[in-house]
């Protein structure tokens, strides 16, 4: 049984535009079957857990899919609305959380979105194997790495690489929960902020960080790598670039890897 949703906002603090409810229902707000019907048909993340997902035969539940254009903070009975159908969803019990979120929302109860979520569903489920999937432009933190299973994010700025991500990490969760992999994390994130325009994976700097990432995990050193742009918008101190590695048992590999990133960044 594997919880899947997706909840996702680039959030820009200095935006005067509010983001409310409705901003998400006029956008995408989908609930339950609705999700994998208009999901499933996509190349997006959540077509690419729900195809591994039937594969192995699993009972999906899918308590929500929401996501709205960038605004300003997202108001809090919104933010509850998301993640307590997420809640509510692991608190009836799975074998696994898949989830597809953004990594800069910030709210008005929160600015860590994501971490709070990931935190709350650690209180109900501490044992369970959690993976997500983020946007290039995701605000990495602490509270997101520490309580989750497998991180990843997108390699491609304009995103065209959604599915390929999901099923990567997607891969990883399920092997967690066969005992074929061990996936630990390792992160680091650096003291500057890139503008989004200047994030390109076509172009430099990010053509040669990106082919950094494909190459140590086609060299087999980690599961996966990501470099995340960040999203200087969201004005909130963890914005900024950073780096994550998974690997199979070997934090060190990971740590080296990153280490690697984050020395090509500075």
């Amino acid at each position: 049984r594997v919880v899947m949703a997706m909840m996702k906002h680039e959030t820009n603090t200095f935006s005067p535009v509010p983001t409310p409810w409705s901003r998400f229902e006029e956008w995408s707000a989908c609930f339950g079957d609705e999700v994998i019907r208009a999901y499933e048909p996509t190349n997006m993340t959540l077509s690419a857990y729900i195809k591994l997902c039937r594969d192995e035969g699993a009972e999906i539940v899918s308590p929500i899919a929401a996501e709205a254009m960038p605004s300003g903070p997202v108001a809090a009975d919104a933010y509850e609305r998301m993640s307590g159908a997420i809640l509510e969803a692991v608190a009836k019990g799975c074998d696994a959380i898949m989830l597809d979120l953004h990594g800069a929302m910030v709210a008005e109860v929160t600015p860590d979105g994501e971490g709070t979520l990931l935190v709350r569903i650690r209180e109900i489920a501490p044992e369970t194997p959690i993976c997500v999937t983020c946007d290039l432009h995701c605000n990495l933190t602490q509270a997101m790495v520490d309580n989750c299973d497998a991180l990843i994010g997108y390699k491609t700025y304009p995103h065209t690489d959604m599915y390929e991500v999901g099923t990567t990490v997607g891969r990883i969760l399920l092997a967690k929960l066969k005992g074929e992999a061990d996936p630990v994390m390792a992160w680091g994130r650096m003291p500057l902020l890139s503008q989004t325009l200047r994030q390109g994976t076509d172009d430099e700097p990010f053509k040669s960080l990106v082919r950094l990432t494909r190459e140590a995990e086609a060299a087999g050193e980690v599961l996966a790598a990501t470099v995340f742009g960040g999203f200087a918008l969201a004005d909130i101190h963890d914005a900024g670039i950073s780096a994550v590695a998974i690997a199979d048992g070997d934090r060190g590999a990971a740590e080296r890897v990153v280490e690697r990133l984050n020395g090509e960044i500075w």
